[in-house]
């Protein structure tokens, strides 16, 4: 499972995230794509790498052409609902603009729909936490983890006047949060991302056991006597020990297509081209269609953030002129890649592990094929060995073979 954790040293707020998640990876050039779905006044927006006490990070600046304009939460919805933005990062925003709504009507002593954004209702800040929920969303992330806050100390200038830091509605939306104050003066968690960082998070605390793929930086603005940076570390989520965390849950996509007049040679370019481009399984099964015509169904399980991908490779590289799109919940048993010696040379073997115990012993086809190729034995007879050395390595570790 794709996970991040949020190293709030020097709190958060919607910018700083959006420069963490371009800092580890997220396109920004796909970003200005999606960002530009909104029907928002013109802007714009631009990255810059800044040094912040000798720590380079990206600092995301959106320059709004529009004046200052109180907005109430149905026209931020009615922004966003008409958007052009795949519906998983529409509800996800419209989650995060509702949390600072209900945030900001409790403070106020008023109703929801009676509130009026004033900073958060800025392009600025409707870029900031959509761009963040895209974000999340193109980088795969399914599971998101935070360190305790740190929310700076002092006042800071609102549309309201002077407001202690953190600011009433920060506060608010960090409930149940633990946070924490030192001697930087100014105010370091905002009302945006205390509302992001809550709509995603529930654990917060030390780093979780994660396999380390990428490490991002997004600078604030201000600097200050630490760095001013907000540092997200994404990776694949380790298991707490291996195969004892039992069966992971998880949710995809399925992608469908009938085709009854391509060249079947074309499938075998295709299935590399889905592949490579993170399809998680693709295959065909014979059907018939209408007019009793031989066809093939075309199957390919995508993650959610892959989909835009593939529905191109679909459309490009097959005859088809529509597909079938249905969400998938996914069970998985959790598993290693062992590299056992043999007489034939080395080659890695699949494990998958259930209540602690290996299940199922699987020998890597291409390392097979490999070493069938490089010594000429029958690939069967490669592959039963490389099996049985494998099941020798488990029964002396102490995960044994059921």
């Amino acid at each position: 499972m794709k996970a991040a954790y949020l190293d709030c040293f020097s709190g958060i707020s919607g910018d700083m995230l959006l420069g963490a998640l371009v800092d580890a990876g997220l396109d920004f050039n796909l970003l200005q794509r999606d960002l530009a779905g909104l029907d928002l006044d013109e802007y714009e927006l631009y990255e810059q790498k800044v040094l912040k006490q000798g720590i380079r990070g990206t600092q995301i600046h959106v320059h709004a052409l529009e004046g200052h304009v109180h907005r109430h939460l149905s026209d931020i919805q009615a922004i966003i609902g008409r958007s052009a933005l795949p519906p998983q990062v529409k509800e996800k925003s419209l989650e995060i603009f509702t949390r600072l709504g209900k945030a900001e009507a409790k403070i106020h002593g008023t109703d929801i729909e009676q509130i009026h954004f004033h900073e958060v209702g800025a392009v600025d800040a409707i870029v900031d936490i959509v761009g963040a929920v895209i974000g999340f969303w193109r980088l795969g992330i399914e599971k998101v983890f935070a360190s305790p806050i740190h929310v700076g100390k002092g006042f800071v200038k609102a549309a309201h006047g002077l407001l202690p830091v953190p600011a009433p509605a920060t506060l608010e939306l960090l409930t149940g949060v633990p946070i924490y104050a030192q001697d930087v003066e100014g105010e370091l968690a905002t009302p945006p991302g205390a509302a992001i960082v809550t709509a995603y998070c529930r654990e917060f605390g030390p780093f979780p056991k994660i396999r380390v793929e990428r490490v991002g930086y997004g600078a604030g603005v201000k600097d200050l006597t630490i760095p001013n940076l907000l540092r997200l570390t994404v990776g694949e989520l380790a298991d707490e020990d291996k195969g004892q965390e039992g069966i992971r849950e998880g949710e995809a996509l399925t992608l469908e297509v009938n085709i009854d007049d391509m060249n079947p040679e074309c499938y075998d370019y295709l299935f590399e081209k889905l592949f490579q481009a993170g399809a998680m399984d693709v295959y065909i099964q014979t059907i018939q269609m209408k007019k009793n015509r031989p066809a093939v169904l075309l199957t390919v399980q995508t993650p959610y953030h892959k989909l835009e991908e593939m529905r191109r490779i679909l459309f490009q590289e097959t005859t088809t002129i529509g597909l079938r799109v249905y969400p998938i919940k996914k069970y998985m048993l959790p598993y290693e890649l062992l590299t056992v010696e043999t007489n034939y040379g080395s080659a890695k073997v699949k494990v998958a592990f259930m209540e602690g115990r290996a299940c199922t012993v699987s020998p890597e086809y291409e390392d097979c094929r490999r070493l069938a190729r490089l010594t000429g034995e029958p690939l069967k007879q490669i592959y039963e060995e490389i099996k049985e050395k494998a099941k020798i390595l488990l029964y002396s570790t102490k995960y044994p073979m059921d």
